[in-house]
């Protein structure tokens, strides 16, 4: 089979290009309408490749690539000739198929390698609503310890909570070990958070590389969390959605495993596949608890946030109800998530949370 370049170009918006690029280790940044990423389009490590939602180009800046869309993206990252190849990738990472019509050329088992030699998606089934089932990995977490981590509980994490996450720590690379599940509660990846502030620099939490192996997974198509949570979700018809597992764990601690309905999409969107995994377990309204990215009410930063959540409203507005987070009563610090000044602060924010 063969799918129009055009249409599929058409069904793709600022976000999915974002999960794309996180999706590839690109270290993404997204803006009002651009991107800046890594120039992993010629395995570079500066962060000169950007992305433009007018044009659906991207221009790398480092003088090596020049213009190309999305396509020719994967095309240089796979060093494939076949644009075909290319395109039935991103329709098949996107779970384009009932959307756009196809031809009745045959597609050989030979193009499905494009996913394995990815070593992420090298095994993808989908049934009936489109479930994507991620690679299971093996249990490599089991042989790490699982100690009282001070730094975590001095931001009101409870030992008990880790317990029950699953939470370890690697003592040779000083990193906390943090296990992702998918709903059906398969390991399907494992993240880090470094603790040591020289590493810092390559981002506090990325894939964990145990026994040689790197253990990440495309982070748009799972929900941190949603494994534990799905039956209070269901029950509630309500799930809270923050950006990091921390901000999961302090959400149980403060008020237990028995009304947990908090999931992480770990980064700053939240895709279609999320909102659908949601809508699955029952959810009727969600409440995007992402974190403050602005010091000054007053601020561009602030306008930006403002800008950022009405489009995820407009965007899932029709298929579910949603309100927000947002701190206009100054309790959070800048960068702070809704649950990292205390219980109380949450409470408040939740109260008083906002329905655009």
């Amino acid at each position: 089979m063969s799918y129009d370049k055009q249409k599929v170009k058409e069904y793709l918006e600022l976000e999915d290009i974002y999960n794309l690029l996180e999706y590839l280790n690109a270290e993404p940044q997204m803006f009002s309408n651009y991107i800046v990423s890594k120039t992993i389009c010629h395995e570079g490590d500066t962060h000169k490749l950007y992305y433009y939602e007018n044009t659906a180009l991207f221009r790398c800046y480092s003088g090596e690539c020049g213009a190309f869309d999305v396509f020719e993206l994967i095309q240089k990252i796979e060093k494939i000739d076949d644009l075909n190849k290319a395109v039935y990738f991103i329709v098949n990472f996107f779970n384009l198929q009932g959307k756009i019509s196809e031809s009745s050329e045959d597609f050989s088992l030979e193009d499905w390698n494009l996913f394995r030699r990815y070593n992420k998606l090298n095994e993808i089934t989908l049934d009936k609503k489109k479930k994507i089932e991620l690679p299971q990995l093996d249990d490599l977490i089991k042989y790490y310890p699982s100690p009282i981590l001070l730094d975590w509980l001095r931001e009101n994490i409870n030992p008990d909570v880790c317990k029950y996450m699953n939470i370890r720590y690697d003592p040779v690379n000083g990193a906390i070990l943090i296990p992702h599940y998918d709903i059906d509660n398969r390991l399907i990846g494992i993240r880090q958070r470094t603790l040591v502030q020289e590493q810092e620099i390559w981002g506090k939490y990325r894939p964990a590389k145990i026994g040689g192996k790197l253990c990440n997974h495309p982070l748009a198509f799972n929900l941190y969390g949603l494994n534990k949570a799905k039956e209070n979700i269901s029950k509630l018809e309500t799930a809270i959605v923050v950006e990091s597992e921390k901000s999961v764990l302090q959400y149980i601690s403060y008020f237990g495993t028995k009304s947990d309905i908090c999931v992480a999409v770990c980064g700053s969107s939240i895709s279609k596949y999320q909102v659908q995994l949601l809508l699955d377990c029952g959810a009727k309204e969600l409440v995007i608890g992402f974190d403050k990215d602005f010091k000054d009410f007053n601020s561009e930063d602030r306008i930006h946030v403002t800008n950022k959540l009405e489009k995820i409203n407009q965007k899932f507005g029709n298929q579910v109800n949603i309100s927000f987070l947002f701190d206009v009563y100054d309790l959070l610090e800048e960068k702070c998530s809704p649950t990292d000044c205390g219980k109380e602060a949450f409470e408040y924010l939740w109260r008083h949370r906002v329905v655009l």
